[in-house]
């Protein structure tokens, strides 16, 4: 015969239980998701034209304001420096996990997805302001270029994921838990 004790340890058991399962979710989805950026096939396939895209763009905002501004392939040239964006300059891998944060969320489907869209929106708008930033940095200032490449934008970015990881949850109703 079971006790109120371990009918009050139930609850408490199956949450935990529930949490552990959300946690290992999450941590296979990052993992998994970030060894696809290392698959040389989704590299020529998708990522090469990210970083393209990247350079192309940033180039195209920055004429305007900046003299001898090209973008060739991966590179953003202002005057002689050159900025290449690389895989860990597209925000795709931050998004990856900002992303899997909100996949295992105990939320509605539907709101899991929008919130993965907007998510990453959010994430690759922060991360081109952070290449615009970087690009004018490395041609003006490359001390600072260091400084604002290696501590300020990544804790930036991270402060923006986990704002808008708390955001979309604020404002998502979770299912049970």
């Amino acid at each position: 015969m079971a006790s109120r004790a371990d009918g009050e340890n139930a609850a408490p058991r199956a949450t935990r239980v529930a949490l552990a399962a959300r946690i290992a979710l999450y941590l296979c989805l990052v993992v998994g998701l970030s060894n696809l950026l290392l698959v040389d096939a989704v590299d020529r396939v998708l990522l090469s034209h990210v970083r393209n895209g990247v350079a192309a763009l940033a180039a195209v905002v920055l004429s305007p304001f900046l003299k001898e501004v090209t973008a060739v392939g991966e590179r953003v040239f202002v005057g002689p420096a050159a900025v290449e964006i690389v895989n860990g300059c597209t925000g795709v891998d931050v998004g990856i996990f900002l992303a899997s944060a909100i996949l295992v969320f105990p939320a509605p489907w539907r709101a899991r997805l929008r919130g993965v869209v907007l998510g990453f929106a959010v994430v690759l708008v922060t991360n081109f302001a952070r290449v615009l930033t970087l690009c004018v940095l490395n041609a003006t200032s490359p001390r600072a270029f260091e400084l604002v490449h290696v501590y300020v934008w990544p804790a930036f970015i991270s402060l923006v994921c986990l704002a808008t990881l708390l955001i979309w949850i604020q404002s998502t109703q979770p299912d049970d838990v």
